[in-house]
């Protein structure tokens, strides 16, 4: 019985033209695996995908040659077997389509696990933002390191609840427009000379579907803790997210860092509630 020989060619990359492609086969086993998403169009002699892009953006079309009528349910070994100077090319080629290959999300997304109710987050909106956050903190606790309800709308007690904390924050907040939105920032909110944080920052808005505004690379502005402020993103004089130190106005603009929207209905708001849940 022959194996499944596939080929694949990598129809774009964010910010470059038609680049790469492979070829290699597999044992009818791994099929299952193969055929995970995709539009496919079926022909005399196997069929094509286009797959979905993954998480740099990238986007394959894999095309299946079927060698024959499939009869037996166990995996079969490959008879095509590649050597030489040939072979190692097909090695390093699916290497490539390995790196290359999306990675679908979760269907059933884990609902964190809280250690109070929030006021502002449903279970929903939990689950949801769940999908977007680094796989070193899905399925952590999350603690309430801080709310208004209950500590007050005051920037200088919030500083004063993330201390003893090192690990990731989630800001949630609600304005009197009933928006829902926030940031994750990788360290816990503290006064700083500088920016600090890392890539894995990001900003989200829930209007009313969530959208998540990841990290551009254009720079490093991620967090920023005054006495009287705290920012969220930079860039020309904007901050994409900005809380004044009475923890009651702030505001939102495009920004750099984030390429986000404005994440209120309007660029000024005012709070109603807000939380900072640490993630550890």
């Amino acid at each position: 019985m022959k194996g499944l020989r596939w080929r694949y060619t990598r129809l774009w990359e964010p910010g470059r033209k038609l680049a790469g492609g492979g070829a290699g086969s597999c044992p009818w086993g791994t099929l299952p695996r193969l055929l995970w998403t995709g539009c496919w169009s079926w022909g005399p002699e196997g069929g094509t995908a286009a797959l979905r892009p993954g998480r740099s953006g990238s986007c394959c079309l894999l095309t299946l040659d079927l060698p024959g009528l499939f009869v037996s349910s166990q995996p079969s070994q490959v008879e095509d077997t590649p050597s030489g100077e040939e072979g190692e090319e097909e090695e390093e080629e699916e290497e490539e389509e390995k790196e290359a290959a999306p990675v679908p999300a979760p269907e059933d997304p884990v609902e964190p696990q809280l250690e109070e109710a929030s006021q502002v987050l449903g279970a929903l909106e939990m689950r949801q933002l769940g999908l977007h956050l680094p796989p070193s903190v899905t399925g952590h606790s999350w603690s309430l390191a801080f709310c208004t309800a209950r500590d007050g709308f005051s920037l200088r007690s919030l500083y004063r609840q993330m201390e003893g904390h090192s690990g990731p924050v989630l800001l949630v907040l609600k304005d009197q427009d009933g928006q829902t939105f926030g940031a994750f920032s990788s360290s816990e909110f503290r006064l700083s000379r500088g920016f600090y944080g890392t890539g894995e920052t990001f900003l989200f808005s829930f209007s009313p579907q969530l959208k998540v505004f990841k990290w551009t690379g254009s720079n490093s502005f991620f967090v920023k803790g005054d006495v009287d402020s705290l920012m969220m993103g930079s860039g020309s004089g904007q901050f994409g997210l900005w809380l004044d130190g009475d923890l009651y106005h702030g505001g939102s603009h495009p920004c750099a860092t984030f390429n986000n929207e404005v994440l209120a209905r309007r660029e000024q708001f005012c709070i109603k509630e807000l939380e900072a849940w640490v993630l550890s």
